[in-house]
């Protein structure tokens, strides 16, 4: 069943829980117990990039079916699960959606196998779905977008001279570029216009750096909201923008603390105080409502339907979590 956000949206709902079904039935893996994984993990996931691509497939001026939107709508979700997989991997992450992940259950060659079986399916997704060879480079100069997204994060790994320049550029590949790809081709499968593809493209960027953001921010809080251990990226060296913003300000205390080699449980409570208590979480929030609002202000200039209404709701929802 859909994640509990789309309670108050059936319709999406159901084709969400639609989307979930036709990945299930076509991850074909001898592995039961990889095959198994997989399948929790897109079962338990928002849904967000097929939820988005669904909602803008309604913006042009074709009406496609849902049974023709489902794969691709799938695609977008297989992708996302394959670079978590991934992920888990370079971070050593014990929980995924609070699921143990692959690595830890099964070790790091099979779980990286599994992520590129992801890879592979989602390749064979588009080139079935997607009618010209335009669109089907659009996803992969989207994925090479976020895989170069990926590689950057190691220019901030360990790096006390991190700058938020510097952590908007990965954000923008490893996180943004999959949302606004998800709107961008909601905009192209309905026909839309050169400027409606656009703009839906600017929407899904500006939401998927918020969303990222935000997602810092609730490292900070517990992991009940993020399927993960609470600080799990300062541990491995990821520095996300709460600490960027310390860093960039040059807080001595903050900077001697993350210079160090290993750190200790009082050296994580004390870089979360420091965070706190210099105001750079609540200047981390307000960078995360300043993209929130310049996508609704696009938002309203999309075509006139009921899914403005809806993408609204949506955006406003998703930054209500940190406050």
């Amino acid at each position: 069943m859909a994640n509990s956000i789309w309670k108050s949206y059936p319709q999406l709902g159901e084709k969400l829980d639609l989307t979930t079904d036709y990945i299930h039935e076509i991850v074909k893996i001898n592995n039961l117990d990889i095959s198994s994984m997989i399948i929790d993990l897109t079962s338990s996931g928002k849904m967000l990039r097929p939820a988005f691509f669904l909602l803008f497939s309604e913006f042009g001026e074709k009406k496609r079916s849902t049974k023709d939107l489902i794969p691709l709508a799938a695609s977008l979700e297989i992708l996302h699960v394959a670079t978590l997989i991934h992920d888990d991997v370079i971070d050593d992450s014990p929980l995924r959606r609070s699921y143990p992940t692959i690595h830890t259950k099964y070790g790091r060659r099979n779980a990286i196998y599994a992520g590129d079986y992801l890879f592979t399916l989602y390749f064979e997704l588009i080139s079935k779905n997607l009618e010209s060879n335009t669109d089907i480079l659009r996803n992969a100069l989207s994925m090479k977008k976020i895989l170069i997204g990926e590689l950057d994060q190691m220019l901030i790994n360990f790096n006390v001279k991190s700058t938020t320049d510097m952590y908007m550029k990965e954000i923008s590949g490893k996180t943004a570029e999959l949302f606004s790809l998800s709107a961008a081709m909601g905009a192209v499968v309905s026909d839309g216009s050169a400027e409606l593809i656009t703009r839906c493209k600017e929407i899904g960027h500006d939401i998927g750096m918020a969303f990222q953001i935000i997602d810092d921010i609730l490292d900070f809080s517990n992991s009940a909201q993020t399927g993960k251990p609470v600080h799990e990226d300062l541990k491995n060296g990821v520095y996300s923008l709460p600490y960027i913003l310390g860093l960039e300000a040059g807080n001595r205390q903050l900077i001697d603390i993350l210079s160090k080699a290993d750190l200790t449980a009082e050296d994580d409570s004390l870089a979360t105080d420091i965070v706190i208590d210099y105001g750079y979480l609540n200047k981390a929030k307000d960078i995360a409502k300043t993209f929130t609002e310049h996508a609704v202000e696009e938002i309203e200039k999309l075509p006139k339907n009921k899914n403005q209404k809806v993408l609204r709701a949506i955006v406003q929802r998703l930054v209500n979590r940190i406050k």
